[in-house]
């Protein structure tokens, strides 16, 4: 995403928004606000299960149970993951990998004029962090000056202490946030991508990438997508998949991946 201070941030920055269009400082009334398919449940990843159930019904007995598997099915599970608190410390059950903090190769996180929140976030004070190289979009700072804890991977339990450059200001979630992760129907698990220069699909040049899923698949969409290449017209959320020289596929989102601070 090339080096060098503001320069080479605001390149990060654009390199990302180019693609998913939603990197904004404005205010956003949490990922549950109305009119927003799904449903989302706060969790701070450990312990198991601590996502609250996909739909719910007043109805009691088996029958009450079955509706409500049958309804849990045809909605997209939101979880929004709270691995830091707003203190900056790790929650429990989550670890710290410091292996790779490195002062002389500090991250670029902005600075006490101007920042750019996590694509990924629905609270503010998360930041997005460049080069795209350390993974570092989804980022909080913590009382130690410069510190920063980075969640690069939605499917573990571990975050990365990496040094900042500078102090930053504080942020504003996105108003149209991206998940950070997904989990698929088909069992895939997805990344958000997260700047880079990736091809369009053979067929299809109209498309760019979205989200990397496994050694091969990608999720594509039209580079103007206001939703990180999700489709979220209908409660059940959708990509649409493939690798670069093969067919693409629609595929429902069994759950979608958000970030925020505990409490």
């Amino acid at each position: 995403m090339g080096t060098g201070g503001t320069g080479r941030r605001a390149r990060g920055v654009r390199a990302w928004a180019a693609t998913a269009a939603v990197v904004s400082v404005t205010m956003l009334a949490g990922c549950a606000s109305q009119g927003r398919s799904g449903t989302q449940a706060a969790a701070t990843r450990p312990p198991a299960g601590s996502t609250t159930a996909l739909a719910s019904t007043a109805r009691t007995g088996p029958a009450a149970a079955t509706v409500s598997a049958a309804n849990a099915a045809q909605v997209t599970r939101r979880v929004t993951l709270a691995p830091v608190d707003r203190r900056g410390q790790p929650v429990r059950g989550w670890t710290v990998d410091r292996s790779a903090e490195d002062p002389d190769a500090a991250i670029d996180c902005g600075d006490i004029r101007q920042a750019y929140p996590s694509p990924a976030a629905v609270s503010g004070d998360i930041y997005y962090c460049s080069p795209s190289a350390a993974g570092a979009d989804a980022c909080w700072p913590t009382p130690q000056p410069r510190r920063m804890l980075c969640l690069r991977d939605p499917e573990r339990t571990t975050l990365t202490a990496l040094t900042a450059q500078a102090l930053v200001t504080k942020v504003s979630p996105p108003r149209n946030p991206a998940p950070l992760g997904l989990v698929l129907a088909n069992g895939d698990h997805c990344r958000l991508r997260n700047g880079g220069a990736w091809i369009s699909p053979e067929h299809r040049p109209d498309l760019v990438g979205y989200y990397s899923c496994g050694p091969r698949d990608i999720v594509w969409a039209h580079p103007d997508s206001p939703a990180g290449g999700v489709d979220r017209t209908t409660p059940r959320w959708t990509v649409l998949i493939g690798d670069v020289t093969g067919p693409l596929t629609t595929v429902a989102v069994t759950e979608a991946e958000f970030v925020t601070s505990a409490r």
